[in-house]
This record gives structure tokens, sequence and C-alpha cells, in this order.
């Protein structure tokens, strides 16, 4: 589609954003670009673009597809892997000492930090469950100090800084019982994978790193995105598509 097409082939000065709806074909724009990109724009041997996404199977999906229409000398320069499973075998390059989490083994330690809940606020489980993935894991939260400055727009529950302080502690139990059994969740290793990045300076290969499911991804997810690629918001270096919905 002409459309589709002036997306792919063209060259944008930093990151581009897609939105569109489901069907609309965004995974096909993001794989046709990758193509287009190491055709055209990033042609060293040296030269590697990134196409993550969300889950293992639709990364298995797009690498298939992508296998298709591009040649083996050119898939050899595209690397095609949800995003959890790279920051996972990154870290492990990298000597990390800390078991990352989906739930599984982290899921006893919230159940012991709700026991702090306080009785002086009719706030539910819910509550504190989404308080802690919206705005206190996107954040990188570690003080009570940092949560205060932290805006909460959004949220629907107004907090006071009285109430503020009366929640944090179920906070703080739940990050000091992470730390002490030497979990970490998927948004503290992307964070950490970020961090060694900053640390290691340009040791990634990738000129661009494309993103398909955008809307499933974190802010820490995006934050180590803009560090996976060299020199800054530079020519072609993001480009990312979701669901306008």
């Amino acid at each position: 589609h002409p459309s589709q097409r002036n997306l792919v082939e063209r060259e944008w000065n930093g990151p581009v954003r897609v939105l569109g709806g489901a069907g609309t074909g965004k995974t096909v724009v993001a794989i046709h670009r990758a193509k287009w990109l190491i055709e055209n724009i990033f042609t060293s041997d040296n030269d590697k673009i990134l196409l993550t996404t969300f889950t293992k199977n639709l990364a298995a999906d797009i690498k298939a597809n992508l296998t298709k229409i591009c040649p083996g000398k050119l898939m050899r320069r595209i690397e095609v892997i949800n995003l959890d499973r790279w920051v996972s075998g990154f870290l492990r390059k990298n000597d990390y000492n800390y078991d990352i989490d989906y739930g599984k083994r982290s899921k006893p330690l919230w159940d012991t930090s709700m026991t702090l809940t306080p009785n002086e606020l009719s706030l539910d489980e819910t509550f504190y469950r989404e308080e802690w993935e919206r705005i206190i894991q996107p954040n990188g939260i570690t003080s009570f100090a940092e949560y205060m400055k932290t805006s909460r727009v959004g949220r629907g529950i107004r907090l006071s800084r009285k109430d503020r302080k009366l929640v944090w502690p179920v906070f703080e139990d739940y990050r000091l019982l992470l730390n002490e059994n030497n979990i970490r969740e998927a948004d503290d290793a992307m964070r950490d994978a970020g961090t060694l990045i900053r640390g290691k300076g340009n040791v990634l290969p990738y000129r661009a790193v494309i993103v398909d499911e955008a809307q499933d991804m974190s802010k820490q997810a995006f934050e180590l995105i803009r560090e996976m690629v060299s020199g800054g918001q530079q020519k072609n270096d993001i480009f990312i598509v979701g669901d306008a919905h």
C-alpha cells in the first residue's frame, strides 16, 4: 500500500512512532522497514538492526516472515528477539547476579509486604499493586522522598502527603525483600541493563532499533531502547509501531 511504503522507504530524523488499529499492517511495516534499512541505509557488514517486540511467539513469527523476504546475508545482520529475552541474555553475559522474576518467586514476598497496609486507609490490594506497577516501578522510585516528588496524575485516587507516608512502608518492605532474595522484576532488569550500557559506553552493534507492539512496552523498556542506539537521537535510529487503542 502506498501509505505503508511511504513509512518504510524514507529517512527520519530521530525516533518515529506509527500508531494504528488492529489489522492495519503495523507489523508488516516494521518488517519491511528492517529490510529497507539494512539494504539501503545501514549497509556495512558491521551494521546491525534490532527488531524487538513483547512476546516470544510474536518475535518468532516476525523472524519467520522476515526470513521470507530477506536473503541470508541480510538476515545475519537483523536480530529479532523479544525484549525480556534480550535483557536476560545481555545481563547474563555481563555476570548479572540477580534472578529475573515474572511473578512466581516474588508473589509470596508481595503477600508478606501487604501485611503492612495501614488500617487508616481503606485501600484494597489492587490499589497497591497498581501503584507499584504504574508509579513506583516505571519511575524507578527507591525512597519516600522520590515518591513524594512523583506525579500520580491518572491514578484516580488522591493521596495526601500523610497518606503517601502511610502506604510507603508496603513498597519499601517489598523492595527490601526482593533485594534480600536476590530477585529483580522485569522493569528492574531493564533499568539495570540500561545502567550497564551507559557505564560501558558504545558496546552494542545496533544502528537502529525497530519496536513492534509498543503499547505493551513499559516506560523502562523505552528508556532501555533509547540506550541501545548510541549517539543520542540520530537519523533512522528508532522506529516504533503500536496499537492506537
